[in-house]
Formats: structure tokens, sequence, C-alpha cells
């Protein structure tokens, strides 16, 4: 595998924000979440459950719904009064609208995405017409006292039921008039707090499901007043609810971080009268679930825990393998590091500051695994905030450390470091680019800076002594692209750049004629990392469904390598790993080495030894050591893999003997979350 000296880095302070809302998209394999600092993430359950876009948050932006409508068209609503449509090409918030009911509660489109209904501080429901280019606002509905915390449309459109404090309502569509008010409460004696209805769902038969702040989950004739069942699933409160597409199935989130499902049941086998059942709980979070979603196949669920939980139902799914799989997603899939090996820095990315350390050094020697000590200790040099209400898309430093840039949805901020005397520098009258920037990548020398930018271009910049830059070119695709470019991959000779755009789409160009230069053949998943190989100049991509391809920029086809790992597959266990690929690197010692690793584990695949087949194990380092010389060859295979560090945010060579690792442990941040609801526990 090779022994590196491992500089082990726990002291990126990363605090995921947690899940505020979810919304699946109807008859499609998307899945939007909204987190609590207004950031905006998109999965796409068909390339491997891959976080495919994100938009970073804005102070004054806080999503407290998302839905989809018109089919692809992602809107969101908050406490600021406004609804937000994003635009999922550039990735940005694209346009808005004042509601004019005060902040945003709730907010609902019909069933064929032409309407949005929102729920207001002030009482109001407000319809919007979803219109090419925006929304246009159509008519106020019945307007009572109480905030309107959740809505659901009637699946027919004729109705909406609207839930506030101990009380919810149906509403005409038709007429805009409340048709029946009940108070969820006056069945219940001597009641003294008041009950929040949290969530509601108004199904086709005429049934209205609430769940509240009591803990339970009732379902109500609407058309007589009366509440048919009641089942309290949690001593504290039930938060969401989400509804399957046959109404046959419903799933609960609680402030104890626990999910229920209930399900549609028969009182007798094969008899023809159901009633509403619990039938499975589940406890995969730590504090409050917020939102949850219904796929056909799947119970989902955000927390404030930040992890995403897709939780499969056996019962749905046909084969029993990999689709059957439980999947918790805590950090994103992209990199929020980035090294300047030379000068032997990183550089970690929050949403609103960014923090430059230097790493720590030691003059001792040990045997393999031995913590050596320190001669000295790591080093934060810089906090540099970020000034206004708009959150970091992306950042980088230069290899030599001597730079340093990032950007947020309107402003690009370049700045020249001094790292002896710790100065840093802003470069003044930076080139106007089309922002925002999605990603950043200096060039191997320092000499360049490349900037993705949006409809598939990439800006060139020249870096200048003592420090300034200026704009040398844009690259773009010959065909054109409406997608953001969102990875960058220069060649250390700075002849060639790698970019993908958002339509997974990689294209090649020449640096030195600044011309495009071949586009790599189309694949059906995600691109999630790609490098280009120092001395080869092959292009090697990690797609989000594990596949591994290798890519010769010069002859413009894939390699002889490549071509035997399609012919004969990937391992199994290899292409059943949930996290995708977040970072591809190469050893100069070794040219068949490649370096990748994921959030659970690091991989060097060695190309010069043979494919393993399914038959042996992918994980064999601590069986070969065991086996003598010969045995032992007979064994080797192309995956030497070290789960040691987890979760793992980045790994990244230093120099041929030296590797960084940062680490970012789930306890280690789960204790800077707020306390969860204080539950008994038998025995304590």
């Amino acid at each position: 595998m090779g022994e590196f000296e491992v500089h082990r880095v726990r002291f990126f302070g990363l605090v995921p924000a947690g899940v505020r809302c979810l919304a699946y998209q109807p008859r499609g394999s998307r899945l939007a979440l909204a987190r609590t600092d207004g950031a905006v993430e998109v999965y796409n359950f068909a390339a491997n459950y891959y976080q495919e876009k994100v938009i970073p948050g804005h102070d004054a932006r806080a999503v407290e719904s998302l839905c989809w409508a018109a089919g692809d068209r992602l809107f969101g609503a908050g406490l600021s009064g406004d609804i937000t449509e994003y635009d999922l090409s550039r990735l940005s918030a694209a346009r808005g609208a004042d509601g004019g009911g005060g902040p945003i509660w709730s907010m609902a489109a019909n069933s064929t995405g032409t309407q949005l209904a929102i729920g207001c501080e002030d009482g109001s429901v407000k319809i919007f017409q979803v219109v090419p280019g925006g929304i246009q606002f159509e008519r106020n509905l019945d307007r009572r006292k109480g905030r309107v915390l959740c809505l659901s449309w009637h699946p027919s459109d004729t109705h909406i039921a609207a839930g506030s404090i101990d009380v919810f309502r149906i509403i005409d569509i038709t007429s805009g008039q409340t048709v029946q008010r009940i108070m969820v409460n006056y069945h219940v004696e001597k009641v003294k707090r008041e009950c929040v209805v949290w969530a509601i769902a108004l199904l086709s038969r005429g049934t209205v499901v609430t769940a509240d702040s009591f803990g339970r989950v009732q379902f109500w004739d609407w058309q007589q007043g009366t509440l048919a069942e009641s089942h309290t699933v949690s001593t504290s409160a039930v938060l969401s609810l989400a509804v399957a597409e046959k109404e046959d199935s419903i799933v609960v989130g609680t402030s104890t971080g626990a999910t229920y499902q209930l399900q549609l049941l028969p009182v007798k086998l094969g008899g023809s009268e159901k009633r509403w059942v619990r039938t499975k709980p589940f406890q995969h979070h730590s504090h409050d679930v917020r939102a949850v979603a219904h796929s056909p196949t799947a119970l989902i669920s955000g927390g404030l825990d930040a992890q995403l939980v897709i939780r499969p139902l056996m019962e749905k799914v046909q084969k029993k393998g990999y689709d059957a799989v439980l999947r918790k997603f805590t950090f994103p899939h992209r990199r929020l590091v980035s090294c300047a090996r030379k000068a032997r820095l990183l550089l970690f990315q929050f949403s609103q500051h960014l923090e430059l350390w230097r790493l720590g050094s030691t003059r001792e020697t040990g045997k393999d695994g031995e913590v050596l000590p320190l001669c000295r200790m790591p080093e934060h040099l810089v906090q540099l905030k970020s000034k206004g209400p708009e959150h970091i898309y992306c950042s980088c430093v230069s290899p030599c450390g001597t730079w340093l840039g990032y950007c947020t949805a309107s402003r690009f901020h370049l700045y020249r470091v001094r790292c002896d005397g710790i100065s840093l520098r802003k470069v003044p009258k930076v080139p106007k680019l089309l922002l925002p920037a999605y990603q950043l990548q200096f060039s191997a020398d320092s000499n360049s800076l490349f900037v993705a930018s949006a409809r598939g271009s990439v800006h060139v910049l020249q870096l200048l002594e003592p420090g300034g830059c200026q704009h040398l070119h844009t690259l773009r695709p010959p065909s054109g692209c409406s997608e953001a470019v969102y990875l960058l991959a220069p060649s250390t000779d700075g002849h060639w750049l790698a970019a993908v755009s958002g339509d997974w789409a990689i294209h090649v160009y020449n640096l030195k004629s600044f011309k495009h230069h071949c586009v790599v053949p189309s694949y059906s998943c995600a691109v999630s990392a790609l490098a280009i190989h120092p001395s080869t100049n092959n292009l090697v991509i990690a797609y989000s469904d594990q596949q591994l391809v290798e890519f010769s920029i010069p002859e413009q086809q894939y390699t002889a390598w490549s071509r035997t790992v399609q012919r004969r597959g990937l391992h199994r266990c290899w292409l059943e790993r949930d996290t995708p690929i977040t970072h591809i690197t190469f050893n100069p010692k070794n040219p068949s080495h490649i370096l990748l690793h994921d959030t659970y584990l690091f991989c060097v695949l060695d190309k010069s030894l043979p494919l393993p087949d399914d038959s042996t194990p992918l994980m064999n380092q601590s069986t070969l050591k065991q086996l003598p010389e010969t045995a032992r060859k007979r064994q080797l295979h192309a995956f030497k893999i070290c789960k040691k560090f987890q979760p793992l945010l980045f790994a990244d060579l230093l120099d041929e003997n030296s590797l960084v690792v940062v680490e970012r442990p789930i306890m280690d941040f789960k204790t800077q979350l707020p306390l969860p609801v204080q539950q008994k526990k038998f025995g304590t």
C-alpha cells in the first residue's frame, strides 16, 4: 500500500446546519433539502443519491418550506416573507416575490404544480399562480386569527387544509371560504396549554391527518367534523408528517429524534374494513426531526442533528440487496478543505468565514501506527470573515500558500498571503466576472487562477507580482451549455484543464491555445471527482455510482486499463458504497498509484496489480500481513483500503512520503448542538 507519515487533523470545527424541510419531487427521483442556515441542496436518487446541487445560504433567507412546481421548478419560502424560486442551473436564488402576509410558515403546491398556496403570520392563505419566469398573485382565501403553520391540498385541488394553534380548517378553493373549522382539543378536558398543529395532510377520501405538539397523530372526518382515530406516538411533539402517493402509508417525525410509520391495514385478513396502525418505529436521529418525506420505496427524514436518513421499505424493494440498505448523509459531497502542499497550509471553509492553518511538524521517526511527538504545534494563522449576509460558495489556497481566494453570490475576493509575518492584503480591482463562481482552482505553479462560472464557462486569471491579477481568457464549450461548472482539474504541466458542468459533461481545454480540445464520452451518472495524472496527462474520473474510468487527453480515448475495468467490472463491495469519491490525487514516486477517498475510506489503487473479483475480499490487508511472501504475492490485488480515518473530509499528499487527512468525528460536532429533549431511560 505504501508507507506515509500521516498528519491527522481534527481541528476543522465544522458544524453542519440542521435539516429544516424536505421536498420529494412528485413522480421524479430528486429530493430538495433546506438547512437551518438557508442553504438548499438537491439529491439525485437515480445517480446513487448524489448531492448534485448546492445553493449556499443567506442570513436574510431562512427557508421554512420547499416545494416542487411545474415539473422541475423549485420554490422556497420563509420568515422573511418572500417566495423564492431557485435557479438550479446557475445554483442561485433566481427571483423572489413578497408574500404580502408577513412571515411565511408553510407552502404547498397543487397536484398539477400550477398553483402555490402559502400560510402566513397574519392568518391568511394566499394563492399564487406559477407562470413562465416567476409567480403571480392570484387571490386571498378566507383569513382567520392565528398564524398558518401547515398546509395541504386535496388531490383534486378543490380544498385546502390549514393548521394553526388549537385548530385546523378546511377552505373551499372555489369560494375561498372556510367550510369546516375543527378544534383539535375539544374532546380533552382541562387542557391548560395550547396545542400546535405542526403538520397536516388532506387525503383523497376526505380524511384529514394532523400531527400536533401533544405527540398525537389524529385522523379526522372533516365533512362530519369528527375524530375518527387518534394515535399517541410520542411523549413530546410530532413535528412533521408525509403521506405516500397511494395514501396507504404515513411517516411522522418527533422532537425526540424518533420517526414512526403508520400503515392502513385490514382489520381482518382478507376483509374490506381497514384501520391505521403504527407499525415501525425508528431512532436514527438524536435531535428534532423537523422534516420527513415519503418516496415510493423509502422513508426519508432530516433532523437538527444535520443527518439525512433514507430508510428503504423492505416490502417495496424488489431485490434484497444494495437498494435495501439504510443510508445516512451528514457531510457534503464536495470539498470544504484546500491544501497548499509546498507551504504545508490548510484552508478550511465555513459558511461565513475561512480559517488558514499551518500544519505541525516532527523530527522523530517511528514504527507503523506509532504516534510521533510534535516539535512544532499546528498554528492558526488567519481567520477571514466574509462581510454581508451572503454565505461562501467556494474557496481555495494556492500550492505555494501566497494566494487565497473565495467567492459569494455577488462578490469575488482575492488576497495576497504572507505567512512569515502573517499578513493578508486584499488584491484591488479584481476583474468583474460572471458571478457566482462555483469552484476556484489555482494552477500547480500558482501563476494562474481558474474560476468555474455559469453557462459552462471557466475564467482564466493571471496572477501578477507583487499582488494583482488580470483576466486572460474565458473558456466555453463549443456547443454551449446552460449549466454551471462545478468541478475543475488542471494538469501539473499547465497544458490542460478539465471542467465538469451540471449536465455531467466533461470538457477538456488546451491552456496554451485557450481552445476546446475534446469532450469525454458521456455517462449516465454525475462526476464526483476528477484529476489529471502529472506524468501521463490521463484524466481519472470517479462517478457517483462508484465507477472509475481513465481517459487519455492526448489520445482522446479511454486507456487500456480503463477498458479492462469496463470489461471486467469493479468489485461488488466497492460499487455498493454509500458515499461518493470526493478527491483524487497521485503519488509522484509511484506513477501507477491513484489515491482517492470518500467519507469512510482512503484507498490506494495500484494499476499494476490485477483487479479483484467478487470472490476475493476487497479489504485483505490484515490477512496479507499474516501470509508468507509467496502466498502474499498470489493474493495481491489493485485496491489497498484504509478505514482508520473517519469521517474523512479531506486527504492529500504533501510530498512523496507525507499525507494529510482531515477528520470530523460525529460526536465532536454533536456536542456543539443544542441539547435534545430529555428522555427517561430504563434503569437510570
